[in-house]
């Protein structure tokens, strides 16, 4: 009982969350898309982390054996310390041609320009990702709200071609009491029953194409649609600058700072390194077991005089940063010049809209007006028909406006970086 009641409820709360706009947007968060997405802005967080490690100190433990074919000197030896040892045969001398070793190294970077550099360059590709993490979701968000949009108008069609079809099979009846009176030829009934089946045909294409958009959305959200939900518009989209272009403006100000991090490789280094060693050993000259450490530290300024895989990876670093350039200018252009026009195409479209709902009343009237008509006999089946097909086209014509209002508003939402859940309800 408690199982059947779980999948129940599991059932409710699937067309729960199918049942508005906001509920598809808001799944679109729980996808795969946008983790991955999530992941990407962490790997970048990774990759700034990556490089500010370069500016820590290294420590390592180390040990070994090493076997000689002659003694070799387990410690430097001060020449005064040595002639002591010569002359004290009972000393045992840090020579041996078996000795162990242990000990430890470091280094530490005290100061390298280009690392501070990529560094910066890092943190701009980490805003990089995080911008374009936005911007992905936006732009399915965008997609999902078109294609509701556009299957509202597909089942809105449908729906305008099955009472274009009732229409006609109506006539149709008062048709045949016609043609059995003989008032009316046969060939007035085949005239219908082609329409009909004309209609038939549209619907199935229709029928089709909103199976590939319920899929689409189904792809995006994990929801699968029955029915298209309402979509309403509760806010107008905020203006400003293009959002769109930001991932690119930082990722150009990265390549910017990467041919700085090239040129600045020719800049000296400063770098502190140690290390201590500790060796045991049998003296070569009386066997004596011996236990010595022996350390070093330092600092080393190092200074480049000639490399020339520096100057080449200073001119790619040069040439990526003109591609980037290069596709944000265009970018940019590209995207003001469409923001422009979808601003311009909206408006219009709210006025199409407008029209369209002034003509679908008129195609009304006018139908009823050629119903009586046609009953009259003062018109034939193709003049009537005709009506049929201007209210059909002026239904069509009015949610395809629609339609297209709502996936011009979707593109310049994901243009200016609006959230689609602001806009629609």
């Amino acid at each position: 009982m408690k199982y059947t009641l779980l999948l129940a409820g599991m059932a409710l709360s699937l067309q729960l969350h199918a049942s508005s706009i906001t509920s598809l947007l808001n799944a679109l968060e729980q996808r795969p898309e946008n983790r991955l997405d999530t992941l990407n802005v962490e790997k970048s967080l990774l990759g700034k982390q990556a490089v500010s490690d370069k500016l820590m100190p290294t420590v390592n433990l180390y040990g070994g054996y090493e076997m000689y074919s002659s003694p070799n000197g387990m410690l430097p030896v001060a020449p005064n310390e040595l002639i002591r040892m010569v002359q004290d045969q009972s000393i045992g001398q840090p020579f041996s041609k078996n000795i162990l070793h242990e000990g430890l190294n470091f280094t530490w970077p005290l100061f390298v320009k280009s690392i501070y550099t990529l560094k910066e360059k890092a943190s701009l590709l980490h805003l990089a990702a995080k911008e374009r993490k936005k911007l992905n979701f936006i732009q399915r968000e965008a997609i999902v709200v078109g294609s509701v949009a556009q299957l509202r108008y597909l089942e809105s069609l449908k729906t305008a071609l099955m009472s274009k079809k009732r229409s006609i099979q109506q006539t149709e009846i008062t048709t045949k009491m016609q043609v059995k009176e003989g008032r009316t030829p046969e060939s007035a009934i085949f005239i219908l029953n082609s329409h009909i089946n004309t209609l038939d045909i549209a619907m199935n294409d229709i029928d089709q194409n909103i199976n590939l958009l319920t899929s689409k959305i189904e792809t995006l959200t994990g929801i699968h649609l029955n029915q298209s939900v309402s979509i309403y518009e509760k806010n107008r989209i905020r203006k400003g600058e293009i959002f769109a272009l930001k991932p690119l403006q930082k990722k150009v100000a990265a390549s910017k700072k990467g041919v700085q991090a090239a040129d600045e490789a020719y800049i000296p280094s400063i770098v502190t390194k140690g290390d201590y060693t500790y060796s045991q050993a049998d003296a070569y000259n009386n066997g004596k077991s011996l236990r010595e450490g022996f350390g070093s530290a330092g600092i080393y300024v190092s200074m480049p005089i000639f490399d020339s895989s520096k100057s080449t990876a200073s001119q790619q670093a040069r040439v990526a940063y003109l591609q980037e350039k290069t596709t944000l200018d265009q970018t940019q252009h590209t995207l003001t010049v469409q923001a422009k026009q979808l601003e311009r195409e909206i408006r219009l479209l709210r006025k199409s809209v407008s029209l369209a709902y002034t003509s679908v009343t008129d195609q009304k009237k006018l139908l009823k007006i050629a119903k009586v008509s046609l009953e009259n006999e003062s018109i034939t089946e193709e003049e009537y028909l005709r009506y049929e097909d201007a209210l059909a086209d002026a239904k069509a014509a009015l949610h395809k406006a629609k339609a297209q209002k709502w996936q011009d508003i979707a593109q310049l939402a994901v243009i200016y970086g609006n959230d689609l859940r602001r806009i629609v309800k």
